[in-house]
């Protein structure tokens, strides 16, 4: 039974690795579900005992990669604590700029993240180093911590989530209006108002 769920897994893993690689190269509505069977190398009949369509595929590739993304920005958030913040708006910029930084030495990932992360995927992402928690968990964590209250709390964290990826891409891709580094005090100063704009005093 080992040596069959190994070989399932392997051939799932090449599904994975020859549509990440088709979709950021070509994109998800360039691709066809036969040339990420070539890739892989095996017959067309078998992606569809993992995946049900290319979406399908698409949503595990992003989940993945977004929880990597978190898991690492995580554990350098929870590595640096002590010393680099102190509070709930800290943390959260802190996560916010780990993620920022990630995505920036790899482009690639960050073309195929915000084309296609959904709020509706992104909320739902599982994290292995967080025990497979959702990556709400992260965010719940830190507002539960602060001992503060606050309205419409995954309004508030979708907005910051939404900010952070949408001022990002074209700042990190092509360094427009500014760099990166550039970017970050007022992004910063951005996510701190949406916190205290939510919360309840």
């Amino acid at each position: 039974m080992g040596k069959i769920e190994d070989k399932k897994r392997e051939k799932k893993e090449a599904l994975l690795i020859s549509a990440f690689a088709l979709f950021t190269e070509k994109g998800i509505q360039n691709t066809s579900i036969s040339e990420i069977v070539k890739g892989a190398k095996m017959a067309k009949g078998t992606f569809y005992l993992y995946y049900k369509d290319k979406f399908d595929i698409r949503d595990e590739l992003i989940a993945r990669q977004a929880s990597a993304l978190f898991d690492k920005a995580n554990e350098e958030l929870k590595l640096h604590e002590a010393e680099s913040w102190s509070s709930l708006e800290e943390g959260i910029v802190a996560l916010a700029d780990h993620i920022a930084d990630q995505l920036n030495e790899n482009q690639l990932l960050l073309r195929f993240i915000s084309k296609n992360l959904s709020w509706g995927i992104f909320s739902n992402i599982r994290i292995a180093g967080l025990d497979n928690r959702n990556c709400m968990d992260i965010f719940e964590d830190l507002l539960e911590r602060s001992g503060r209250q606050f309205r419409q709390k995954h309004l508030m964290i979708y907005m910051i989530v939404e900010l952070v990826n949408a001022t990002c891409y074209n700042v990190i891709l092509q360094e427009q209006p500014v760099t990166l580094e550039e970017l970050k005090p007022d992004l910063n100063l951005a996510i701190r108002n949406l916190i205290k704009q939510f919360e309840v005093s």
